[in-house]
């Protein structure tokens, strides 16, 4: 076992070394601080000390840090003073590296050698990543501290426990769900922020829906009034918009309490699938391309509309149960209809984690239901409020008919 452990310590140093010895490939070998082989020694050197450390001689294994580290020290110094490059990153890698080694055998080398792939990738993309944090603004990267700040800080540090009246309310859900709509919306606003300006317009209103379809029928609206040619597909990428509200929506329930999904299915087949017939007899009628229109998406993480967003999770779940305590199930999906006019991600996700609890399963998956149509026909009549005519007959006419065919079917499956 020894023996194996050894040779992962070895292996490891060597694929870390393989990535930096094809980076510095070009300079001689006397002017490079580590390659392949000084890798390979590293992270063997490393095991060799785990194993002389172990099982309770730490001291040997501190010694052995304190003594590569000063020998990567000086060897940084030295190459300083003959080539000025004062980066850090291989002195990193190689002490990194002896860690590794040094973890291989003290028991856990398949968790060392898995970081040792991990950061041979990272060395590797250095390129790739210089050029995304190049291209990042400011907002964006707030957005991604702000997501981590979410996850790794707020989060954990919410009690998991109901209380409230009803004991409806529930912190650290409610903060995982915030996690769970930021995290979509980042990805769709990233999605658009990096390839908006060359999948069209198509794929852009799909990307675009995942972040905000209120967002893309704006846009699409405005732009249908002074192109009026493209009315077709435009009308096409605001229902596709609408209808990209489907999966997302379900992606949360089913992270929250999957069994409901087995009565939704049907409703939200019909539902997405009729906006992509409309889709392709807009393509068939069209007869060009049109490009992506700009769409003016908000940063998806601001703490202040995680907060909100937060506040009103817990308001819609309080609302639910105290409502269908004192009203019964009319109480519920008055709720949902109000909350619909504006979003269906805070009451769908209230609703799904209800569901069994406060509010029977068969009721919230009507009142989902119903908050979806009635979002869906608002996004309808946002549309030809905005875009006119064309608007009315491509889009409002696709999710009209669109609503028409999910309220049947939920009527056959949910009532």
């Amino acid at each position: 076992m020894q023996l194996l452990n050894l040779a992962i310590a070895l292996a490891l140093g060597l694929i870390v070394g393989l990535e930096r010895g094809w980076t510095t490939r070009d300079q001689h070998g006397g002017q490079r601080l580590a390659g392949l082989r000084s890798f390979g020694l590293a992270g063997l050197t490393g095991g060799v000390v785990g194993l002389l450390g172990s099982p309770d001689r730490v001291i040997v294994i501190a010694a052995g840090i304190l003594a590569f580290g000063a020998l990567v020290i000086t060897a940084y110094i030295v190459s300083v003073r003959t080539t000025e490059d004062r980066g850090m990153t291989t002195e990193i890698a190689l002490m990194a590296t002896f860690g590794l080694g040094v973890m291989a055998t003290v028991g856990a080398p398949f968790e060392a050698a898995a970081a040792a792939i991990v950061m041979s990738l990272l060395l590797g993309l250095k390129p790739e990543m210089h050029r995304v944090v190049r291209g990042l603004e400011r907002r964006e990267l707030l957005a991604t501290l702000q997501l981590l700040l979410i996850a790794a800080v707020l989060v954990p540090l919410l009690p998991a426990q109901d209380l409230g009246p009803w004991e409806a309310i529930n912190p650290r859900t409610i903060g995982l769900l915030v996690l769970l709509i930021a995290g979509l919306s980042y990805v769709g606003y990233f999605a658009v922020a990096l390839l908006g300006s060359r999948i069209g317009l198509i794929l852009t209103a799909a990307l675009g829906g995942l972040s905000s379809s209120t967002a893309v029928t704006v846009a699409y609206a405005r732009r249908a009034r002074a192109i009026a040619s493209e009315g077709p597909l435009l009308g096409a990428g605001i229902a596709l918009a609408a209808a990209t509200m489907v999966p997302r929506l379900a992606i949360e329930i089913a992270a929250v309490n999957a069994g409901i999904l087995a009565g939704l299915w049907p409703t939200f087949v019909v539902l997405a699938a009729i906006p992509l017939i409309g889709l392709a007899w807009a393509a068939l009628s069209s007869s060009k391309t049109a490009p992506a229109a700009e769409i003016k998406l908000a940063n998806p993480l601001q703490l202040r509309t995680a907060l909100v967003f937060g506040a009103l999770l817990s308001v819609l779940s309080l609302a639910s149960a105290a409502l269908q305590d004192w009203l019964g199930d009319a109480g519920v999906y008055a709720v949902a209809a109000i909350a619909g006019l504006a979003d269906v991600d805070a009451i769908g996700l209230s609703l799904a984690q209800a569901a069994g609890r406060t509010v029977s399963e068969a009721t919230a998956q009507r009142a989902i239901v119903l908050a979806v149509l009635v979002n869906t026909a608002t996004k309808a009549g946002l549309a030809a409020a905005l875009g006119g005519y064309p608007m009315l007959r491509w889009a409002g006419g696709t999710l009209i008919v669109a609503l028409a065919a999910a309220a049947l079917t939920a009527a056959l499956t949910l009532f």
